[in-house]
């Protein structure tokens, strides 16, 4: 598992734009690509956990505003 990690870490990194006379021209696609797209995964997990904690949220006020508004109706 931590081999692993290390691996795709190290692969990670040598994907970093800084590094662009450093890499053999064949890896240089494939390592930039896998950067790329970890950046990209990265960012999109983030979109969605801000999208989910706004919908647990929302659920709640939206109990909390249906009590209200049954609380109100039945002051009338």
């Amino acid at each position: 598992m931590w081999r692993t990690l290390f691996a795709a870490c190290l692969v990670y990194g040598f994907g970093h734009p800084h590094l662009d006379g450093y890499r053999p021209a064949v890896l240089d696609r494939p390592l930039q690509s896998f950067y790329v797209e970890v950046n990209s995964a990265a960012r999109d997990g983030q979109k969605v956990l801000a999208t989910l904690d706004d919908a647990r949220c929302m659920r709640y006020l939206k109990g909390y505003i249906a009590r209200m508004d049954a609380q109100l109706r039945s002051a009338d």
